[in-house]
């Protein structure tokens, strides 16, 4: 449904056209546009020089609850007066209503759209996009508008994406890389084989009980989804170089020159012994011959909330290692070998890159390489050269794109990083 230069009144028409059957829209499509329209223009605007950031309820105060809901993640905080809405005002109060956890409230009034308060979320809404298993709660149906960068604004009803503008077009779709096929593809070897090490530990068990495929590689997303997340909060940048193994079992490093290299023993692959651990806890509660996503997400057991617990701190762990120049080096078990790594300029650069348009990568428009910086130009090399490594760029603005080689084309994913 592309359509160049989108505008506000584009992405209104189209979230009336497709608001969800069932649900009222209870904002009129004049108001609705004005929202989106100051929305967008405060989304161009900066509060002494940070990025104008918020996300927008639309619904009176008196759909929340008044005393707050604690296990539902709101509390309504009325101002006394309300404020008029406007762009200015939207970026005034931007920075004391943090993205990730708060926001702005505003409704009609008199006919006019008024800024009522603030309602704060919590951080649980996110956990699709950050990692873990937390439930995602919900308390409206009303729209919810999220600015998330200049010109980019997207709206959601609970939860689900109605629409958005990205690159000037009306989209209805966000590009999530982990729900592709090719990327849990290419560590399908990594796998199984921690799935064959979980088996021998559960051989001598009463009921011993297997651990799904997909369990498997849904544990490691989260963690890497978790790495990313904290590396793009901390706002300085990133690169993560996932190489393949060489022929004799170790990484493949060609072209890579670490500043700082790890022994190869059990702390440096904390994240094997882990996930083996994980799966172990969630077997040892079930007699079931096999174990899967919704075993994991319900488990209560202590023992596993603290693995868990340390898994998130090993996310921690690489995020902090990405911090430096130079690129966080794994391997495809996320053994940690070195950070600080130069990609050599010897390595040839591709003559031209490809933009992904699905998942997939089966829609790809062409690109030039000079338009990007030098941690893109890094990670298009490496790729090239390694056909089967992958690359995370973390930008200073908080993009994400991964890199792979597919059929020998360098291509790169935009990742869709919040809800």
């Amino acid at each position: 449904m592309p359509r160049s230069h989108a505008y506000p009144p584009d992405l209104a028409r189209y979230v009336e056209a497709n608001w969800p059957d069932g649900v009222e829209l209870t904002l009129s499509s004049e108001l609705l546009e004005e929202a989106l329209a100051v929305a967008f223009q405060a989304s161009l605007m900066l509060e002494e020089a940070r990025p104008t950031r918020f996300r927008l309820l639309l619904t009176p105060p008196s759909l929340l609850p008044e005393a707050g809901a604690p296990e539902q993640g709101v509390l309504r905080l009325l101002f006394a007066e309300p404020r008029p809405f406007s762009a200015d005002e939207l970026r005034r109060l931007a920075p004391a209503v943090p993205f990730e956890t708060a926001l702005i409230g505003a409704h009609p009034d008199g006919g006019r759209l008024r800024i009522w308060g603030v309602a704060h979320s919590g951080p649980a809404w996110l956990s699709p996009t950050w990692g873990g298993r937390s439930v995602v709660p919900n308390w409206t149906y009303d729209p919810i508008v999220h600015v998330t960068a200049p010109g980019h604004l997207a709206v959601r009803c609970a939860g689900h994406l109605i629409g958005a503008i990205e690159r000037g077009l009306v989209v209805d779709a966000t590009l999530d890389v982990f729900e592709s096929q090719w990327l849990p593809a290419m560590f399908e070897r990594e796998r199984e084989d921690v799935r064959a090490a979980h088996a021998a530990l559960q051989a001598g068990a009463a009921s011993p009980t297997i651990a799904e495929h997909s369990l498997v590689g849904k544990v490691s997303q989260q963690m890497l989804r978790r790495a990313i997340q904290l590396v793009r909060g901390a706002r300085h940048g990133g690169l993560i170089l996932i190489a393949n193994a060489a022929p004799d079992g170790s990484p493949d490093l060609r072209g890579l020159r670490p500043k700082y290299t790890f022994n190869q023993d059990e702390p440096s692959h904390r994240y094997h012994s882990l996930l083996l651990g994980i799966l172990h806890a969630v077997a040892e509660t079930t007699s079931k011959a096999s174990v899967g996503w919704a075993d994991f997400a319900l488990n209560e057991s202590a023992h596993f909330a603290e693995l868990e617990q340390e898994m998130f701190e090993l996310s921690r762990v690489l995020a902090n290692l990405a911090a430096i120049d130079g690129a966080l080096v794994l391997d495809k078990q996320f053994g940690v070998i070195g950070f600080g790594a130069e990609v050599s300029a010897e390595l040839p650069t591709p003559l031209r890159v490809f933009r992904a348009l699905d998942a997939e990568g089966v829609e790809r428009n062409p690109e030039a390489v000079e338009n990007v910086g030098t941690r893109h130009r890094a990670a298009y090399r490496f790729v090239n050269d390694h056909p089967d490594g992958l690359a995370v760029v973390i930008s200073q603005d908080g993009g994400v794109s991964f890199v792979a080689n597919r059929g020998g084309q360098v291509v790169f994913w935009e990742q869709s990083v919040s809800p």
